[in-house]
């Protein structure tokens, strides 16, 4: 390209860049000349052409419908929030109706199990926790396995962990028959590190590593106060 040529092109980009600026600092320039402005059309990559208030438009329904797709995402979060509310009070509710432990186990797993619409839900214990009956037969996380190790840091860290897991881990948690795809480990704690409350979902999506644990930390939280009472701490 030669050096006039250059030169020209700078030229012609200053003056685009003043046109631009004042047509911003001056929209209603446009609307005083609307023979001008009906007339204006801009080329598409097709080859065809359209006005300049009809490529507008087109551009305002496109971004409504940005809009609206992004407003009918907050309103279905809120509504499952809210539904997410009623059935924490319903629980809260229910726990508090019942003093004995295999009925605070068994409608804990049946309600969360319907919550948070996932496939396996169990409690799983320290050894050191017991109770006066067998009850917790079952429950306890095997001393000898070393998923120990593995649940005692989630347990500290008082925050449930989300995601996917070692399939050794799976199999000491849920059991060696069930394909697990992500899931949710769920510290219960109060005075005392009690267990994990662990839902497991065949889908690999269900629980993912960024998803929000919120409403998961007050369910444990929930949870863990509702059996302090009923369990022994070794």
């Amino acid at each position: 390209m030669s050096e006039v040529s250059a030169e020209a092109q700078q030229s012609e980009q200053i003056d685009e860049t003043r046109i631009i600026q004042y047509l911003q600092d001056n929209p209603e320039v446009l609307m005083k000349y609307p023979d001008i402005f009906s007339a204006l059309a801009i080329p598409h990559q097709t080859g065809a052409a359209t006005s300049l208030v009809e490529r507008q438009l087109k551009l305002l329904r496109e971004e409504n419908l940005s809009l609206k797709s992004k407003i009918d995402e907050l309103v279905g979060i809120a509504r499952e929030n809210e539904e997410l509310n009623q059935r924490f009070h319903r629980l809260a509710l229910e726990l508090m109706s019942t003093d004995q432990l295999h009925d605070v186990l068994a409608m804990v797993q049946d309600q969360v199990q319907t919550f948070f619409y996932t496939d396996f839900v169990c409690f799983r214990f320290l050894p050191g926790i017991s109770v006066d009956s067998n009850i917790l037969e079952g429950l306890y996380l095997d001393a000898d396995s070393g998923i120990v190790d593995s649940a005692k840091p989630w347990i500290e860290a008082r925050k449930p962990v989300c995601g996917r897991q070692d399939e050794k881990i799976y199999r000491e948690l849920f059991g060696p028959d069930l394909h697990i795809g992500s899931s949710a480990m769920i510290p219960l704690y109060h005075t005392k590190d009690l267990g994990l409350l662990c839902l497991g979902s065949t889908s690999a999506d269900r629980f993912g590593l960024s998803m929000g644990t919120i409403f998961l930390q007050q369910l444990g939280e929930l949870v863990s106060n509702r059996l302090k009472n009923l369990l022994q701490v070794a």
